[in-house]
């Protein structure tokens, strides 16, 4: 479904150098699959997630492929990609109140990707984002609908994030550290919808985070990234109990056991 070949991602110094974030990568993800990006901060993993979606920044330098469906993402114009932005590609963010305009309410700010890739009126667009909400599992759709995004609570946040992104039933969801700001038990809420929505709509979703044990939990492959470069991917099982990588040796390592 998705194929990233040899992506280089390069920022211009203030020497007029380049300097590699991602240097050289490449991965798969097949249709209706959840796989994971690891690393710790600086690791290259979210810009990455970036280049994949086609929201790096105009600074950032890009070579490589982006082959989504047999068709290479890179080479296309930036009006090019809106079109499969939110459409074929969805992105959710680490901390929504960042994400989500705060001048704007919840139901307007689900039916965006509907204002742009669809004729539909706003009758309709107001029942596809209902039903969005729902999807989520929000409670009280039509009272969250009108609501601001301050006005709702973190994890609310997250899931209407998540329903900002559903809505247009894109093939592959990036998900870049949707459950750290959140505390544990709202973790494993978002954790299980994540799965709920992967089985029930075969939506391919690539999960980025630091932490091995929440990829452990919902990713069947995994991809470790330390420096810029994958390290080390495969089956998550097999990394787990056997890597080959001392960088994934120490990461492993710093998980306390009881907690695994």
């Amino acid at each position: 479904m998705l194929e990233v070949k040899d992506l280089h991602v390069s920022f211009p110094t203030r020497d007029g150098a380049l300097e590699e974030a991602v240097k050289g990568i490449s991965f798969t993800i097949g249709d209706g699959e959840i796989m994971g990006i690891v690393g710790e901060s600086g690791s290259g993993k979210t810009q990455t997630a970036l280049a994949m979606a086609g929201l790096s920044p105009r600074k950032a330098r890009l070579s490589g492929q982006i082959i989504l469906n047999g068709r290479d993402l890179m080479p296309l114009p930036r009006e090019e990609i809106r079109k499969v932005q939110g459409k074929d590609i969805a992105m959710v963010f680490q901390e929504p109140m960042t994400s989500l305009n705060p001048t704007m309410r919840i139901g307007r700010q689900v039916e965006e990707v509907l204002a742009i890739h669809t004729d539909l009126d706003k009758a309709a667009r107001k029942e596809l984002a209902l039903q969005a909400l729902r999807d989520v599992e929000l409670p009280d759709v039509e009272t969250a609908y009108r609501k601001y995004p301050h006005q709702l609570s973190g994890g609310q946040r997250q899931r209407v994030m998540i329903a900002s992104a559903i809505i247009g039933r894109p093939k592959l969801l990036i998900a870049d550290e949707p459950t750290t700001a959140l505390d544990v038990t709202i973790q494993e809420e978002i954790l299980k919808l994540l799965q709920k929505l992967n089985r029930e709509k075969n939506m391919a979703i690539l999960f980025i985070s630091h932490d091995l044990r929440v990829i452990r939990k919902l990713c069947s492959r995994v991809a470790v990234m330390n420096q810029g470069l994958i390290v080390e991917q495969g089956d998550v099982e097999e990394i787990f109990l056997r890597p080959r990588d001392p960088y994934t040796k120490k990461l492993i390592d710093s998980i306390p056991m009881r907690r695994c």
